[in-house]
């Protein structure tokens, strides 16, 4: 939920924690899932997003769509298997470990990305006193 409607930095890393909480989701989906026969391994399809993004953040502000960004839902598709086992199962263990590190350093990056937004927003409140 957003702060308020014109603060597009703050939506835009909210929207970013959001997808990689997602994005961990379906790791950990794909995980508990490796021993099962004939699963398919997913994956988050966040092109779709970062393309509306830039999008929106190119467009002059008054033509800007502070919602289109908010009400996206990434689209979890199967991934391009790399190993596919004897029964079937397309989980790469050691490619969704790698994965999920990397999603977390994502999410702890713009964790901090957040928190120093906060810290310029509060300095410049305490300035206007």
């Amino acid at each position: 939920m957003p702060l308020t409607p014109t603060d597009n930095i703050t939506n835009l890393l909210q929207n970013f924690l959001d997808v990689q909480s997602k994005r961990a989701q379906v790791i950990a989906g794909n995980i508990a899932n490796a021993d099962t026969a004939g699963y398919a391994a997913k994956e988050l399809n966040f092109d779709d997003y970062l393309n509306e993004a830039v999008r929106q953040s190119s467009l002059p502000h008054s033509q800007q769509n502070d919602r289109a960004l908010e009400t996206y839902e990434p689209l979890i598709t199967e991934q391009t298997p790399t190993v596919i086992g004897l029964d079937g199962n397309t989980v790469d263990v050691g490619r969704e470990m790698a994965d999920m590190a990397q999603t977390g350093t994502n999410f702890n990056f713009g964790a901090k990305m957040i928190q120093t937004r906060f810290k310029l927003l509060r300095a410049a409140i305490r300035e206007g006193r």
